[in-house]
Parts: C-alpha cells; structure tokens; sequence
C-alpha cells in the first residue's frame, strides 16, 4: 500500500479546493501561485506537481493570471515545476485523453473519406507506435527515428510517441533538396526512416543507396518494396514482453537531446537545431499564457508543414497542449481555403501574407470597402472565413499594416510576430488588443531578449536550443545569448524588425465537421421545418428533423410510414452527394415537436443551444447509434444477423446461437449451416470464397447474385428477401460451388409465386440440379418479365458457368445471351468449348445463334480478327474453337441477312496461304454455307412479272434496254444471266442494304445496259435498275472473256477482301455477287473520274501561277489519300503483295480534302512485294515523282513524312510501326541504303518520326487540313470573335470527322485544337497538352476523362479569357460551337468537380441554363416540381440530376438518371414546369443530356412504358429484354 505524507495530503486537498474553484469561475490565481512554491520547497510527489501543471493549461487559469499581470512569476513557477517533476510529451498526451477522453484531438481526410480522433483514441494510438518503436532498438545502442513524409497521422503518432517515450525523432523536410536529406540521414545519424507520400518516398528512392537505414511506410498504399509496412511495423509491438507505460514516462530525461530540427540550408548544409523536453513544454506554457482566451474549445485550421516550428509545436503541440482541435486543411490553395473555411469553422488561423492579403483582395472586389457599412463588412468577412474565426497570425513576410488593422477592426485579431527554429518557434507576438504598425509585437513570457550595440537581438530562455548537433555553435551563443543575425529596434517592449535574413515559415493541410453547413444545406427542401446535426464524439452524423407537412407543395400523409421516410431519405441522400464521406448522415428520426426557447433548446436569435438539445432528446438520440445487427463471435470471426431477419423469423436476439458451424434458433426447426475454414465459408447450400473476418447478413442479401438458388440460406431467412427492390454490389464474397441439396420451405414457395426474384431462385436451382426446364424459366423471365433484373440474371448465373454438363453449359449461354456483352459471351462460348473438348472431343459442339445479337458477333469478329494476327502460334484446341467460330459466322449471316457482307467478308480472309489448312478449308466451307443460306434467303427471282396499271404480265427480256454498243452474243449471255440467277434481287439488296427488288418491282424498260469497256480480259457493262418504290439503283457486271478460270476466282476473293466488312472501309467498288456458271460477277458501281483523268482536265488551271497555292494544297490531299489507299491494299494482303505501279490513273479520289472513300478502280496488277523498300520507293517515285514530271504546276508538296503518317493511318499504329522499323532494318543493305538517300529517305528521318509519335501521336491527314483550313479562315477573317472561331472549329472538326479518330489516335482534338484555337499560347500550356497526350498513348486517360487534367491546367496556369473559352470547347467535344458554355468549379464535400453550364435560347428568346445541381437546395426544388405535378419519386445515392434554370436562376426544369452498368444508365422523369412547356425546353435539356451522356461514353439509355409519345421523338424503342424503350447512343 502506497503512503501518502501529511503534506501531500494537504497540498491535494488544496489542488482539490482549486479545481472546484476553477469549475465555478471562482479561481483566485495567489492560491495556486502559493500551492507552488510550497510543493517545489517540500519536493512534493511528481504525480501532485503533474496536477498543478494540468491546472496551468487550462484556459481561465491563464486568464486570471493574465488579467493580474502575474504572467511573469507564474511561468517562472511553471518551468521549475516541469524540471522538478520531469514533466514531459507523454505526461502531457496522457493528461489530455483523460480530462478530454471524447473530445475530438484530430480531424483528419484522406481521398474524400473523413475521421475523427479522440484524445483517448489519439493516447492509445501512441501506445501502440510507443510499443512498436521500442522493438526496433532490441538490436542497436542507440535508436535515432526519421520522419520523411507529408503531414499525416501516422507521421504525428510517430512523432508524439518518440516525444512521449524518450526515443530521439529528427523530422526531415520535404522541401530540402536530396542531397541535403541525404546529409541530414548521415548527419543525424537515423537508423529507423519512416516515410511517407509520393515526395517523400521518391526522395528517399534518390539517396537510399548505401545508407544502411531500415524504412518503415507510413501508409501501407504507396509503401516502398525494401520498407516495412506500417501494418507490419505494428506487429511488432505483439513481440514487447513488457512494455510499463509509467517506467517509460519516467525514464525519459527531459534534459536530454530529444528532437532535432534541421535548418533548410542554402549554400551550407543544413544546421541540426536540438531540443529538449523543457524546450517543447515550457514554450507551450509560455504560448498560452501569451493567449489566454485559448482554450480547448477552438479549432486550428492547419497548413504548416510539421517539419517545421510553428506546423509542430505551434499547431500540433498548441492544439494538444489546449485539448482544441487540430484540423489539417486540404490544400495550401486559397480556393481550396475558403472552402476549408467554410467547412471546419476554425478559430485560429495562422498562415503567410498572401492569404491575409487574398482575403482582403475577396471582400475589396465584393464591397466598397471605403464606404460599407462595418457591420456589412464584418458579416461578410464572418461568412467567407467560415463564422468562428477569432485568431489569425500573419508569419513568414512582411503584411501592410492597414491590412492588420482592417482585419482586427473587424473581428479578428490577426497578429504579428517573429520566430526561429532555435527558439521552438516564436519569439514575440502582438499581444492582443495592442497592435503596432510594422511592430512584430512584444517578447513571450519566459524569453529574455536584448539588442547587441549593432542591433542584432539576442536571446536566451528555457525554449531556446542549446546548441547544434555536433556542429561549432560559439559564433551565434555567446555568453550564454543566442545571436539571431536579425537587426530590430526596440520602442516601448515593441519590437521592430529592420533587416531580417531568415525566411522561417511555410504551409500544408487538415479539416474537420461543420454542423451549421450541413444544416443549412436543408434549409430549402419543404418537407423539412427544422434539422439538427448530430455526431460530436460519435461514429458517423445523424439527424434530428421536424418535418412540415403543411408545406404547400409536399402532398404526404403522415400517417402512411413509407411514404413519409422515403421522402426524407430522399432529401438526406441529395444533401449527403455534396458531402465529404465523412460528413455524411448514415441515419435520421423525425421528431414530434420543433426545437424551442422554452425548453432552453434556442437561443434569443433562434439559433440552437446544443448542449441542451442534445440533452433534452438524448432518449431519442441513443437509439441511432445502436447496432441495427445482433454480433455472434466464433474463435476471431463474426457473423452480423440484420436486426429485421430476426424480427422475420419472429424470435428473440437471445434465442439465435452460432457454434462455429450452425447458426440456429432455440426451440425453432430452422437452421443454417455456416462454418469459417480459413478463407472459406460454407452457408447454407454454397460455398463461398471470403478473406475478411466479418460476415454482414444484409450485405449479402443486398446482392441477390450470391444467394439465388441457395435455399439453405433462403428457407433460414424467410420470404421477405424475395421482396428485395434495389441491389448492391458484395464484392468480398465469391461463389465457389453448390454443395448440398435442400430443398425449398414450401411456405417460401406458397408465399413468393408471383415474385420475379423468386422464380428466378427456383430456376438457378433447377439449374443445379440438371433440370433442363429451368432455362424455359429463365427464358421466359427474360423475355417477358425481366424489369431491372437483367444484372443480378447474369451475375447469379456467371457465378454457376462451370456446370459439370457441356449441354447445360451451351444451353445457359443461348438462354440468357440477350443479356450479355459480346465480350462475355465470347468468354462463356469459350469457357464451354474448350470445356466441352476435354470431357468428349469425339462429340460435336452444337451452339444456336438464334438469341444472339450484333454485339455477340461483333466480339465474335473482333476475336477472330486477333487470332488471326498470330495464327502461326495458335495450339491445336483453339483452332478448334476458331473452326467453329467460322460456322457459327456462318450461321449468323444466314438468320440476319443484313450482316451477310460482314460474315463473307470475314469468311474469306480466311481464304490465303498464311491460314493453317483445317482452317482454310473450314473457313472455305463456311463461306459456300453462307452463300447457300443467304441465297436460299434471297430466292429465286420471279420469271413472270404483272404490270400494275394494266394487268398484262412480262418477263426479264422485257424490262431489259440494251445498249447499241453490247453485242447480241453479250445480249444473250447477260439476260440468260439475268433470267435464270437472282443477280439483280441479291446485288441490289447488298448495294443497297435493305432493299429486296424482284422483277414485279421493276417497270417495263425498266433495265438500261451498257459496256462500259474492256478491262484485264474482261467485259464490263453499266446497269441501271429502276423500281418502282425503292428508286434507281446501279451497278456493274464484269464478264470473264479469256482470263483462266482460276485467276478470275481470285479476283473475286481479293474484290470482297477489299470491300466492306466489320469496322472496314470498300478500298474498291463492293462486291455483289459471283456465278461461276455465268462466268461473271457484280460489283457496285462508283461514279466519278480517275485522279489521272481529274489532273489532265484540269492541267491547264494547275499550270496558271496565280492558283499555285490551291492546287499545292489539292495534290497533298490526293498524295495523302492515294499513298494511304495503296498502303491499305498492301495491308490486307497481309503485307505480301501490292498494286504495281501504285499509280493517279487506278484512283478515284474525292475531289474535297475532308471527304473519305478513295478507290482503287483495279487490282488486276497485283504484284509481290519482296522488298519493304523498293515498295516504298515505287509509292514515291510511280505515284508522286512521275505525276509532279508530267504536270509541271504541282509542286514538291510531300515528302517521306506524310508517306510515313498515310502508312500508320493505313495500317494503324502498332503495325505502322513494325513496318517502318522493318524498313529502316533494310538499310543494312548498302545499294538499297543509297537508292533511298536519292530520295531523302533515311534511318534518321524514320527515327525523328517514330520518335514524334511517341511524343505527340499521329499528325493525322484530317487534323492537319482542318488546321490549315483554319489558318486559312482566320487569315480572311483576323477580326473574328471568339465565338465565330469556336463556330470555324465545330465546323472543320465535323467536316473532318475528327471524333472518328478518337478510338485509334485519342489525342486528336488535342492536337487539333494545339494547331489551331491554342497555337499562340505559351509554352507551359502545349508542355501540359503535351503531358495529357502521352498519358493518351498510354492508355492511362482517354479522349473523355480530361475533366481533372484541364481543371488542374486552369488552376495551376494563368490563362486569358480565350483561352479558358477554349478549354471548355475542348473538353466537351459535343457543344454546339453557338451554345454559350462554362466550366464551373464545385465543391463536393472535399472532392472539386469541374461542371459544364451551357446556355440555349428557346422559342420565347429567352436565355435558359442547363447544368447539374450546384447545391442540395436544387435538389430540392426539383424534388417539389416532381411533387407538384403529382409524381412519386424517390431519390437514391445513384441518381444524378441535370437542372434548367431561367435568366433569374429560377429552376424551370430538369431530368434524372441512375447508373445501371459502365455504359448504361435509366432515365427516371423528365419534367418542365408548365409554363414553359411549349417553347422546347424540353428539346433542349434532351439535346444537352444526349451530348453530356456520349462524353460520359454511355451507349444506352433505358426509360419506363411512360411517355411513349414523347421519348419515341428522340429516338427510344421499345425493348422489352430492358424492361421499357431504349435509345441507343451511337
């Protein structure tokens, strides 16, 4: 038993006496002043002196001793109470978590999510670092921790628990240069570095090497491999024996070098300050008694780094030191400021001029500062700086002194000073209330200070260093006076800095809650009297609400439940989307009375007093934070059983038990198996995959997915799940396999017969159990009552493809493949082919495409398309699977005959010499299957046709008009042709690609033949068709004269190569149809004259001086086109022949430069390439060379760059640049090397393009005309506005098609717009257009997720007013060049988000806006427009809103959505107030929604049956496999 002396019993009584003073403002400061002196003369127990210290810190102590100006004797009392006591960090943190165990000591964010600390929670945290940290000193004499990081919490627990422990911490700064830090590490002599942030991480990257340091990662997301985690590192704490906190405390010498702080050197190398435990707790006292009305009511809003004095001990250690609050603010930024502002409410603010003077700048452009009412300015200034600021001090610069005075004659008393790291920080303040001009105020208590005879001030104090860490000091500590090379004067305890030569302070981050904003957010929405934000020491924010029911526009009963609560969480949930997650309401009560006087709950003004109402509704409050769950504990894992399934069930909490293996009810039948074994979990009839030790019940019913078919878990539950309305993702939980076979409650069946969900469970599980009926189930849900299930169908059945049955297996994937993306349902038909292979390779795989769609078979020919790139190393298994892709392409063909191009074309790509034979041949029989199909489809054509008006019939000689220049021996042959084939029925239907023209639809004389000529042994003659209905249509039959049967075979197969098919261009006239027995076959036929042609009609004009520059410009188009056309050739040949010579008289070329569809008229003179070279240099010479000779007045416009960039365009860019390195490898060669250097063609040239393209992309053929387009414009036009240039730009980037691009080159309206609307901007702007193409080529940001790169452009750059207009356009590609558009900053909770405003003029020619809600307050007004017009609407945490507004920023209309996959989303309500229901609004926001969807990339648009009128007008159809109309986005 410990003995207590009469005189500690006396002096705690005393102590005891004057707490209870203190508490009744009674405090008498003589009393403690003289309990003091006697415990320092009778050396009383530490424990006691550690209570009269904690009495210092608080804030009426302070005050009283303040106020009786006995400051000076009482900090001299308090330094020899800390030496006497050894009064330390840790005593102090441990004092601190118990007077103030809940209240909040930090505020801390990280990626959007907030959280609070506790100082008990902050305590024991620093235990568990303290513990840790002692185990890395088991092997070494001496332990010297680093810290190497931005601010953040792990950095300060490791920090305070090195302050509280004894163990020596040297915070590096993150601005030092590496090799400073490097000599910091050395110098300091740092065993243990923790690191922290990208800086400080790549810091450390540049000097590790050969410091023989171990690292610990203070945040396990960017740790380093060779570190250790900091997870890690606090396990190592478990391997602390014994860890006696009270010996620790104890132990530590507060004499002893504690810390040291490095000096940023300039030219030297930094200077180790060192510092002690009197240092760092005696500046404490003497800070607050500096300013005694601070206490542990206030809130810093913090941005100073914590490697430096006033960021550490000011900040960090003040606040502890006070119990305030420490919030660390979000970004130096003085936007991202305000909001901080706004947000965390702070009382204290210190910072760098700047700042001061930016707010100052803010309230000057807001008001006139020179005639403003005060009260006027001082409210204004009480809203930007968030409404509690009382403290502000201005450090690190020089500030005007009207801008100190306008801001203390204005509430807040901003403060000068002036510090050093030697002295912990500051070494004079303003004292409060006694502002000097120029002064940086009077000495803190505790600090003597004096001026040397050249004015340099000396100092010297308990809080001064005592030296450097082994460094010479005796050139600035001179008998004991520490010299600040600083040169003052001194006027009335005023201390005036004349030279300083230190810049000593810099910046950082932080936050925390803000009840009364969150509040205010409600202030608009109706339904809501009053709200009261609840949350202070809690988990997560709840609200008290007082709802109005006698609101006008809110048409509720209170006495339907669900209607009431889903209208409010409705409210909740648009309020918590511009909330930091952190902030958000998790729960809500409505109460039955509003808050009032009487109870003592407001104030006079009406303002919440909220310590009374939380104390008068406590009774309601408590139940928002009980858990909602019943918690069952087996060994270290939990299951969660939602409150509700226990009331279900119709049991108690009591009764439920879980063994480790069932989870049963006393007394009830019902059971659920349910057993961990290690990363497994086996409940109820599945086995499931999990790595977490906490199961969530509800969690796992909010994902229908995971327990469909599961009728273990489903008969324990009960029926209600079947009920289940919305859906959430349960990623942690995998299926593995079904494992047990229970049957159904036959109540749960009796009671869910009409449930969609339901029956969906049932067929899941027949499908388990090999009941092939279960897809007529499936089936039949999905075609006829599918809704909003289509994700859970296919989700539910993902989890279950891999049936042990390969007919199960196929028939899953033809049921629900109206429901799949082709890229799912290529990997289920592989999965089940390769699948089906290995359990019987002898049996056939049989696969329906008839519930297959144009998605399906478009994956299907973007897979064959890749394999074939590589077929040479295709294994034998997957040639397999591809013969059988090409029947099923086959088989696609023949059921839509609209697509028969596509799968032809695909078909004999496979016809060629580099396609292993069972391919060749299979491809070869898929192909004659197609045609059979497809003609079968087309049928034969009618002999005998009626003649509508006169009832006569006729026949194909009738209808047909020959030409005098066709032969009668060509006669015969084309109309036996004609007569007995479906020639003209199919090749018009392919031309044309709809319309099927038999010979009834075709008049008398209705046939006109001619012979166009000879070509390459060939006949070829011109028809028209004319029809009666479905217009005029032409096309050419080419008819074999002499050439060998098999050559005119293979023309016929590299005509269809060269044609139309998927994603591919007709390189030359498309191909109709082949009658070997005719020896003939059609081809579409393209008017227009050869580029040869073109150029001798027009020789003469490109001959005239005066049109040189148009003409230059028409012979780079065609050079362009005719290289790319002739590239392309070769590119689908494989790269293995080419047309010889590649020359103007085979081309028709369009005339204009932004038109596409180059032909090659013949590819008769196909020819092998053997040479990459000599191929390229027969493009130069034949095609631009000759034709330049023959027609003098085209000059040298081209040369090997823009063969270059015609050669990666052709053949894209991958490709491109294989071949072009090929090319350049032929150089090796020394006669081929020396015929290209003739030309100018050289591996450098090569090497300067590649290298371009990586730099910048492709300079593609389109954007450099639409540029020179441009240029050209704006020559003719240098007075244009702004908006006539975004007119020019809309116009040329459609004329060209430039969006067309984006898929293959991502960074082409960059680049477009770099040439053109930003070409004379500065260099810093094209460097940051430069960094987001590269990041393009890379894949890491696409053409539609440059929201984040130009809003931080616009932030960190200065740009003019043109070019910000610009930004915008190049942002949003889908702005009509006429609309006025903005971008708009918002915040959202701490995330900032960059909104386009446009503005559009309707019929009445008035100006409306349409944007998204920039406040919850939208939110609720459009909430009260659906409910004026009587529309039940619910809105959930999903839905996302676009709002119109008139030119009074009065809401007129708007529209909602929610998401419903990546590219999908379902549109809720459309509405438009009535009043401007007829001047298309409407129209409107639908065109703008339209274009915001295609650059958030979404493909489809889902609405309900409702409205069908209206929707059908902007393109919905009706498609019930999405449960309503859909619009398709192309």
């Amino acid at each position: 038993m410990e003995l207590i002396s009469a005189v500690d019993l006396d002096i705690k009584q005393r102590i005891k006496l004057i707490s209870q003073s203190i508490e009744k403002n009674k405090f008498n400061g003589t009393d403690l002043m003289d309990l003091s002196r006697d415990c320092l003369s009778s050396f009383a127990d530490i424990d006691i002196i550690h209570e009269i210290l904690d009495l210092g810190h608080l804030k009426s102590v302070a005050q009283n001793m303040s106020e009786k100006n006995f400051t000076k004797p009482w900090f001299s009392l308090l330094y020899q109470l800390i030496e006497q006591s050894n009064y330390n960090v840790g005593y102090l943190l441990r004092q601190r978590s118990k007077r103030y165990e809940g209240n909040v000591a930090f505020k801390l964010a990280k990626k959007g999510n907030l959280r609070s600390l506790t100082y008990d929670g902050l305590w024991q945290l620093v235990l568990e670092v303290g513990r840790s940290i002692s185990q890395l000193d088991i092997n070494q004499e001496k332990t010297t921790i680093g810290i190497l990081s931005n601010n953040q919490l792990n950095g300060v627990l490791v920090d305070l628990a090195c302050l509280s422990f004894g163990h020596r911490v040297v915070p590096l700064p993150l601005n030092a240069t590496p090799h400073h830090i490097k000599y910091i590490l050395q110098h300091a002599e740092i065993t243990h570095l923790f690191l922290g942030g990208k800086i400080g991480n790549k810091i450390w990257s540049e000097v590790s090497k050969e410091l023989p340091i171990t690292t610990i990662s203070l945040d396990n997301v960017e740790k380093l491999k060779e570190s250790i985690g900091w997870d890690q590192f606090l396990e190592l704490g478990d391997r602390a024996s014994y860890f006696d906190v009270n010996e620790r405390l104890a132990s530590v010498d507060i004499r002893d070098t504690q810390s040291i702080m490095y000096t940023s050197g300039t030219t030297d190398n930094p200077k180790g300050i060192t510092f002690n435990q009197l240092n760092i707790i005696s500046k404490r006292f003497s800070r607050a008694l500096a300013l005694p009305d601070i206490g542990s009511s206030d809130v810093f809003l913090c941005y100073l780094p914590l490697y430096h004095t006033f960021g550490r001990y000011f900040e960090l250690m003040g606040s502890i030191f006070w119990g305030a609050t420490y919030s660390f603010a979000e970004s130096p930024a003085f936007n991202s400021l305000l909001n901080d502002f706004k947000i965390i409410k702070p009382t204290i603010f210190i910072s760098i001029p700047k700042r001061w003077v930016q707010l100052y700048e803010m309230l000057d452009n807001n008001l006139e500062l020179d005639s403003e009412d005060s009260l006027v300015i001082e409210k204004k200034l009480s809203d930007i700086t968030g409404g509690s600021l009382k403290w502000g001090l201005s450090a690190a610069g020089y500030l005007d002194p009207d801008t100190f005075m306008f801001f203390q004659k204005h509430g807040i008393q901003l403060l000068s000073g002036y510090g050093m790291t030697e002295a912990t920080g500051g070494i004079t303040m303003t004292p409060p209330n006694d502002y000097q001009p120029e002064s940086v105020g009077k000495a803190l208590p505790g600090i003597k200070l004096k001026l040397a005879e050249d004015g340099e001030l000396c100092l010297k104090g308990p809080y001064v260093t005592k030296g450097y860490f082994k460094e010479d000091d005796s050139e600035v500590f001179i008998d004991e006076w520490f010299h600040t090379q600083d040169i003052f004067r001194e006027k009335d305890k005023h201390y005036y800095i004349v030279d300083r030569k230190k810049d000593i302070y810099k910046n950082t981050r932080g936050q925390t809650i803000a009840p009364q904003k969150i509040e205010n957010l409600f202030q608009d929405f109706e339904s809501i009297k009053s709200v009261f934000l609840v949350g202070d020491g809690k988990e997560f924010n709840t609200v008290l609400i007082y709802p109005n029911y006698n609101a006008d526009r809110i048409d509720v009963d209170p006495g339907k439940v669900n209607e009431v609560r889903d209208l409010h969480s409705s409210m909740i949930l648009s309020v918590n989307s511009f909330l930091s997650p952190f902030e958000r309401i998790v729960n809500y009560v409505l109460i039955n009375r509003d808050f009032s006087k009487e109870k003592g709950e407001l104030t006079p003004k009406g303002t919440f007093i909220r310590k009374k109402i939380l104390e008068n509704f406590e009774n309601i409050i408590a139940p928002l934070y009980e858990k909602n769950y019943l918690s069952l504990h087996h060994e270290n894992k939990e299951v969660r059983i939602p409150n509700w399934i226990i009331r279900e069930i119709g049991t108690l909490k009591s009764n439920i038990n879980w063994d480790g293996q069932t989870l049963s009810i006393d007394n009830r039948s019902r059971s659920l198996l349910l057993n961990w074994v290690k990363d497994r979990i086996h409940l109820g009839d599945y086995s499931y995959s999990y790595c977490n030790d906490t199961l969530d019940l509800n969690s796992l019913i909010q994902a229908p997915n995971l327990w469909l078919g599961n009728f273990g878990f489903t008969n324990f539950v009960g029926s209600t799940v079947f009920r289940l309305k919305e859906t959430k993702v349960f990623d942690e939980l995998k299926i593995d396999q079904a494992i047990s076979n229970k049957k159904f409650d036959e109540n749960t069946k009796q009671n869910n017969t009409q449930t969609v969900l339901f029956d969906i469970h049932n067929a899941v599980r027949m499908f388990l159990e090999g009941d092939l009926s279960s897809f007529h189930i499936l089936q039949d849900i999905i075609d006829k009552r599918l809704g909003n299930w289509s994700t859970v169908i296919v989700d539910t059945i993902i989890n279950f493809r891999d049936h042990q049955n390969t007919t199960f297996r196929i028939k899953l994937i033809e049921t629900i493949a109206p429901l799949v993306s082709g890229e799912l349902f290529m990997e289920l038909l592989k999965n089940a082919y390769t699948f089906h292979r290995k359990k019987d390779s002898t049996r056939g795989f049989t696969f329906s495409i008839n519930r297959t769609n144009d998605d399906h078979f478009f994956s299907l020919l973007k897979y064959l398309k890749r394999v074939k790139k590589n077929i040479k190393s295709v294994k034998a298994i997957e040639q397999e699977f591809i013969k059988t892709l090409l029947l099923l392409v086959a088989d696609f063909g023949i059921l839509h005959p609209t697509r028969f191009i596509w799968a032809r074309s695909e078909l004999v790509s496979w016809q060629s010499n580099k396609v292993p034979k069972p391919l060749y041949s299979t491809g070869l029989k898929a192909y004659y299957s197609l045609l059979k199909g497809f003609r079968s489809w087309i049928g034969q054509s009618s002999n005998i046709g009626v003649d509508r008006d006169t009832g006569e019939e006729y026949h194909w000689k009738d209808i047909i008009m020959f030409d005098d220049n066709i032969r009668h021996k060509y006669r015969a042959t084309l109309l036996k042709a004609i007569s007995e084939t479906s020639l003209i029925k199919e090749s018009i239907f392919i031309f044309s690609k709809s319309s099927l023209i038999d010979l009834n639809e075709i008049p008398r004389e209705g046939i006109w033949i001619t012979h166009l000529g000879n070509r390459n042994h060939k006949k070829i003659f011109r028809l028209i068709v004319k029809t009666r209905n479905f217009g005029k249509h032409n096309l050419v039959i080419n008819l074999n004269e002499d050439l060998k049967k098999d050559s005119f075979n293979d023309e016929t197969i590299w005509l269809i190569k060269m044609g139309s098919g998927f994603k591919k261009k007709p390189l030359s006239e498309n191909f109709g149809g082949y009658w070997p027995e005719y020896n003939l076959y059609t081809e579409e036929y393209i008017q227009g004259e050869t580029l040869d042609r073109y150029l001798k009609r027009n020789e003469k004009d490109i001959n005239d001086k005066v049109r040189v520059d148009r003409w230059q410009m028409r012979w780079l188009h065609f050079i362009w086109n005719g290289i790319q056309a002739y590239q392309e050739f070769w590119g689908r040949s494989n790269l293995e022949r080419s047309i010889q010579p590649p020359s103007p008289d085979n081309l028709i070329i369009p005339q204009h430069d932004y038109k596409t569809g180059t032909r090659i008229i013949s590819i008769s003179d196909i020819k092998l390439v053997k040479s990459f070279a000599e191929h390229f240099l027969s493009l130069y010479t034949e095609f631009i060379v000759v034709t330049e000779e023959k027609y003098s007045g085209l000059r040298h416009m081209s040369d090997w760059e823009v063969i270059f960039t015609a050669t990666i365009q052709a053949l894209k860019i991958d490709e491109g640049r294989k071949v072009l390195e090929k090319l350049k490898s032929e150089f090796q060669d020394k006669d081929v090397r020396k015929k290209c250097q003739l030309t100018g063609l050289t591996t450098k040239r090569i090497d300067q393009f590649l290298d371009e393209i990586y730099n910048l992309g492709v300079l593609t053929k389109p954007v450099v005309f639409a540029a020179l387009r441009y240029e050209r414009w704006l020559d003719l036009n240098p007075e244009a506005t702004i908006q006539a240039k975004s007119a020019i730009l809309q116009d040329l980037y459609k004329d060209y098609d430039l969006n067309g691009l984006l898929d293959e080159y991502p960074e082409t309206r960059v680049r477009f717009f770099m040439m053109t609307c930003f070409k004379e901007s500065d260099q810093p702007l094209f460097n940051e257009f430069k960094s987001i193409i590269k990041d393009m080529r890379k894949d890491v940001i696409s053409p539609w997720s440059l929201q984040e790169r130009i809003s931080n452009i616009q932030l960190s750059l200065e740009l003019n007013d043109e070019e910000k207009f610009f930004l915008a356009r190049m942002l949003f590609p889908n702005v009509d060049s006429a609309d006025y558009i903005e971008l708009v900053a918002t915040t959202h909770g701490q995330e900032a988000r960059l909104n386009l405003v446009s503005q559009t003029e309707c019929k009445d020619g008035k100006l409306y806006r349409i944007r998204p809600p920039f406040l919850p307050k939208e939110i609720a007004k459009f909430h009260n427009l659906l409910t004026e017009s009587a529309l039940s609407v619910t809105f959930t945490s999903t839905h996302e809103f676009l709002l119109a507004f008139n030119s009074r920023n009065r809401l007129v209309g708007g529209l909602y959505w929610k998401s419903m996959k990546s590219n999908r989303i379902h549109l809720e309500w459309v509405i438009i107030r009535k009043k401007y229901q007829k001047i298309e609004l409407s129209k409107r926001i639908m065109t703008d929604f339209f274009k915001r969807m295609k650059h958030e990339e979404i493909a489809l648009i889902t609405v309900g049956f409702y409205a069908q009128e209206f929707f059908s007008k902007y393109g919905f159809k009706i498609e019930k496999q999405h449960g309503g109309m859909v619009k398709r986005l192309s």
